[in-house]
Formats: structure tokens, C-alpha cells, sequence
């Protein structure tokens, strides 16, 4: 299983890009500022590198469908929410994704517990894949993959990105839900060693 079969093509981001990008910029979090911080000094630095990727477009009305559904499928919408508040819509472009994987993957509820079978993955719903925070939307466990959403809030990023030996895709769409992209983030080692407990003491100087 490779997530990158599915990008289209590769898209050129400008050299202001702007990190607020990779996540909700609105959303509370408890070491909000403490954490933008740390991504924007990162990407600054190039601790952090992001490149863009097309998977799909004109895809609004497959989206819309999706949200739409209800029995076993509806049931996965609910568990790849973020928070309890969180729109079916933002989350329909992972079950989008999942259905491009394997279009045979079948949802059970086995004594009112969902299963996902697939003979072309293997993959855990929001799992806390730090052993604490990092909680992204999707994990692959044998490729290591993780799957965070652009309207994560910016802690979960953070803890996202400072697990090593993780692979790490942002999913989102554009303003109007026509297009879905995949935002591929690298680290380097350097990331990870400022990374490491820095909520006491993180600030843009320590990538200088």
C-alpha cells in the first residue's frame, strides 16, 4: 500500500507559503503558541520541508455523498472526527481515500465495534500513536504511515510530526471541497532533538 500512487501530480508551492495551511489555525489548543512556534521556526530552517500533491478534482459531489451516507459508513465518519463537532464533510475526503486504496474494503460491526477488512491494507482509526497525543486520522501501522487533516488543530500536529520513524501526510481540500490534496511533510533529525520536550522552552532561536 502506497498513498502516494494516488497524487496526481505534484504542486509548486510559492516561497511564502504560509504553515497555517497544514492545520486550523482557529482551533484552541493548550500550547498554541508555543507550538507555532516550533513548525514555523522548523519550516523556516528547513527542519521541516512540505510539499503539495493533487489526488483528485471535481470531486464535491462524491464528498457530498459521503457525508450523506448512513449505516456502517456514517459510523466511520463519526470515529474519524477529530472532535464530536466536527462537520461529516471535512472528514468524507478520508473515507474518499480509503475507498481509492481499496474500493472492496467492507465496514462491519462486530458486537458494536467497527471493523475495517481489506486484503490491500491494514489501518487503525485515530490512534494515539505517541502513546499520548499524537492522534492522527488515519494510521497505517506496517508502511508507518500517518494521515493528519488540515483542520487538526496545531498541538495535535505538532505531537504528529515528533514521532520518528513516522511517515506523515496532511489531507485537506480547497475552499470549495472541489479538489482534495496531500500535504508530504519531512523532518529532519534536528526537528526531532527540539522537538523532544520543548514546550518549556521552545522559541525560533533554537534553529538558528
Amino acid at each position: 500500500m502506497n498513498i502516494e500512487n494516488l497524487f496526481i501530480k505534484n504542486i509548486t508551492l510559492d516561497e511564502d507559503f504560509d504553515y497555517k495551511a497544514l492545520y486550523n489555525d482557529s482551533r484552541g489548543a493548550g500550547y498554541k503558541e508555543e507550538y507555532k512556534s516550533l513548525i514555523r521556526g522548523a519550516i523556516r530552517n528547513k527542519a521541516i520541508t512540505v510539499e503539495k500533491f493533487l489526488i483528485t478534482e471535481s470531486v464535491q459531489e462524491q464528498l457530498y455523498k459521503i457525508s450523506e451516507t448512513r449505516g456502517h459508513e456514517y459510523t466511520l465518519i463519526g470515529r474519524l472526527k477529530g472532535y464530536p463537532n466536527e462537520s461529516d464533510y471535512m472528514v468524507a475526503p478520508f473515507v474518499y481515500l480509503l475507498k481509492e486504496l481499496d474500493p472492496q474494503f467492507t465496514l462491519n460491526n462486530n458486537e458494536g465495534k467497527l471493523e475495517i477488512e481489506s486484503n490491500v491494507f491494514d489501518l487503525e482509526i485515530c490512534p494515539r500513536i505517541d502513546g499520548k497525543n499524537a492522534t492522527p486520522r488515519i494510521f497505517f501501522p506496517k508502511e508507518k504511515v500517518a494521515i493528519a487533516s488540515t483542520n487538526d488543530n496545531i498541538e495535535n500536529l505538532g505531537d504528529i510530526l515528533a514521532v520518528k520513524d513516522v511517515k506523515v501526510y496532511i489531507i485537506g481540500t480547497d475552499d470549495r471541497s472541489n479538489s482534495i490534496y496531500a500535504y508530504k511533510i519531512k523532518r529532519e533529525d534536528k526537528f526531532f532533538e527540539v522537538a523532544k520536550g520543548f514546550k518549556d522552552h521552545v522559541t525560533d532561536e533554537l534553529f538558528e
